[in-house]
């Protein structure tokens, strides 16, 4: 099970009055409380709330308040798995109007098996309670045919299945395919979950990727579904925001269903005429149901512009930290691990020195067949450690940087502090500074180790969340050693635009509340003093200097990094680098991307490196 503080995420964007349910969809409720205040009720999508892979984990939550006042508050909860440990913990602000019950419904994202239990602390003005409710997961299918998803690039593993079936297929072939599984899918849900008491919402962008280059033709197909036995009248209203939360108009539809009846339409939204990402809320206030659900679009993304931060000394300083980790002997370690080794494969526990003399350490997988091989390095989201990944036609290296072995993080962050914040108040010492350094010695260790099979001339760094913004990092710095990368989600581009947007925007507070929650514990040290620090490690700063291909993916409800960030870190790459690269948006999703991307990912690493094979076997065989 993945760490709590970055986990993947699909973000539905479910808003309830005022509660959003993000990042983590794993919120429970049981019937509490009486008649004459609040109510609260849970219901689970399956009876015996038992969930699979082709069942995900879906609750349904009614708050009724009773009182004449409007109620507000926060929702603390925690899942733990069945030995105890918090696997998913979050807070959520509360608001319920007087006299008015909002329900909605939401997913938790888990994906391992075991027994779970949510404890939730729900506390208002005038009511407070403990809940607690339990739920179980048994995994996904064990079928041939699950085989061909190829998962995300911080997520495991890849087999020659998934790499002949996006070989052997178009693009296109593997994107319907893979969203016809995904319609099957989202139908069975709706099977079982669209139960009378709620109305399904829907709403879809015109364009399916959400981008739109005509400010003035900018239209969503909205369904309204009535699971109510009971007429429905009232209002649906589009809000559409920037990203610092700025209105820029709504368009308002007048709604009248029947009873179990379906409304259909399409709506126009207000004339956009600055390039960037703008969200939406989608508020439907009827009879009997209120309900407000997150979306978001992009316009004219290709101009999206914002400012560099870059200190003056900004080359100086990254040029001082290249000379202090060549000077340190990395001392490779190269152990055999017959735990971790397969019948197909033999892994290596490397270890090395990097900056500051810190060990850091990776999991080096090879495969037996004898032969020259592309090189993938993985680097792990953030505080993720990675363990060895198995490929029939590649070598990796997944790299574990300072802080995640236990006996590190003691040497490092005796303080025991958020890892972003491990020495924030100087730039010299701050532990980003280190573990960028720790990306470059690990592409080192790939550059001076070709004797064990690599080709060299084949090397692709990769990565999701920080991972995917490592992976760039390491590129810039290193642009004769990447001959490509893949980039998932990536975050940490500009903070300065980062707090910016959080003070209006509560749904990304990642990682901006540890900053402030630091602030409050030690008030000389500000937010624009951390700042400060911060825009010497931004990536945006890094992009100019990206000269390999990129696959670039960016989802616009991402609660951890604002999107458009993203997207103008993107449009910092050169011209010549752009073309040659590939950048994907998705406009319903949070910190993830599609499994319909999965199948690009695979298709990629063959067009980039594996079928140079031929042609470099071909120069072998001429010499």
């Amino acid at each position: 099970m993945k760490s709590a503080a970055i986990y993947k995420i699909n973000l539905f964007g479910f808003l309830l009055i005022g509660l959003f349910f993000m990042p983590f969809r794993g919120s429970a409720f049981q019937k509490r409380g009486n008649e004459e205040g609040v109510v609260v009720l849970l219901n689970a999508a399956s009876k015996k709330a038992s969930f699979s892979a082709r069942k995900p984990i879906r609750f349904k939550v009614s708050i009724k308040n009773n009182f004449t006042n409007d109620q507000e508050g926060t929702l603390v909860y925690t899942v733990k798995n069945n030995s105890g440990e918090t696997i998913l913990r979050n807070s959520l602000d509360v608001r319920v109007n007087a006299r008015k019950k909002i329900e909605s419904s939401f997913e938790v994202p888990l994906d391992t098996e075991g027994e779970y239990t949510l404890n939730a602390n729900i506390e208002l003005n005038d009511h407070a309670e403990l809940i607690t409710r339990e739920f179980s997961y048994s995994g996904p299918p064990r079928k041939a045919n699950d085989r061909r998803n190829i998962p995300n690039p911080y997520d495991q593993n890849w087999s020659r299945d998934n790499i002949d079936q996006s070989d052997a297929s178009t693009r296109e072939a593997l994107v319907a395919e893979s969203d016809k599984e995904v319609a099957t899918e989202e139908a069975h849900d709706e099977e079982e979950s669209e139960e009378e008491g709620e109305i399904i919402t829907k709403v879809k962008p015109y364009n399916a990727d959400g981008l739109f280059y005509n400010g003035k033709n900018i239209r969503y197909t909205v369904t309204l579904i009535n699971k109510y036995k009971a007429k429905q009248e009232g209002t649906f209203k589009l809000i559409v925001k920037t990203e610092e939360g700025k209105p820029v108009g709504e368009t308002v539809v007048n709604i009248k269903m029947g009873k179990k009846g379906i409304r259909k339409f399409t709506v126009k939204l207000p004339e956009i005429t600055q390039a960037g990402v703008y969200n939406i809320d989608a508020a439907l206030n009827v009879s009997t149901y209120d309900d407000t659900t997150k979306h978001a679009f992009g316009y004219r993304i290709n101009n999206i512009a914002t400012p560099y931060h870059l200190a003056p000394d900004f080359d100086e300083f990254w040029k001082t930290a290249r000379n202090e980790l060549a000077a340190i002997d990395p001392q490779y370690r190269i152990i055999p691990d017959e735990s971790k080794s397969t019948y197909f494969h033999t892994v290596y526990r490397v270890e090395f020195q990097s900056l500051g003399n810190v060990p850091v350490f990776g999991w080096l997988s090879i495969p037996k067949p004898k032969g020259k091989y592309p090189v993938l390095i993985g680097f792990g989201g953030y505080k993720i450690e990675l363990s060895p990944l198995y490929f029939d036609d590649f070598i990796s290296f997944t790299v574990n940087v300072r802080g995640i072995d236990k006996k590190v993080k003691e040497q490092i962050n005796p303080e025991n502090r958020e890892q972003l914040l491990v020495n924030i108040e100087n730039k010299d010492d701050y532990i980003y500074r280190g573990i960028y350094m720790d990306c470059i010695r690990a592409v080192e260790f790939i550059h001076s180790h070709g004797d064990m099979g690599m080709d060299l001339r084949r090397v692709v760094a990769f990565g999701g969340s920080q991972g995917a913004s490592l992976s760039l990092i390491a590129a810039a710095m290193m642009p004769d050693k990447i001959n490509t990368v893949v980039a998932n989600n990536p975050i940490f581009f500009d903070w300065a635009r980062h707090v910016e947007i959080t003070q209006s925007n509560p749904n990304i507070q990642f990682p901006i509340r540890d900053l402030r929650r630091f602030q409050d514990k030690n008030p000389e040290m500000t937010i624009d003093n951390m700042v400060h620090t911060l825009q010497y490690f931004e990536v945006q700063n890094f992009m100019p200097a990206v000269a390999c291909p990129v696959l670039y993916a960016v989802s616009l409800l991402d609660e951890f990094v604002p999107p458009g960030t993203a997207l103008a870190a993107y449009n910092k790459m050169s011209p010549e680098t752009i073309a040659k690269s590939e950048l994907y948006v998705f406009p319903t999703l949070g910190h993830e991307v599609p499994r319909s991307h999965d199948a690009f990912v695979s298709k990629w690493f063959l067009e980039k490196v594996v079928k140079k094979r031929k042609s470099i076997r071909n120069e072998f065989g001429n010499q």
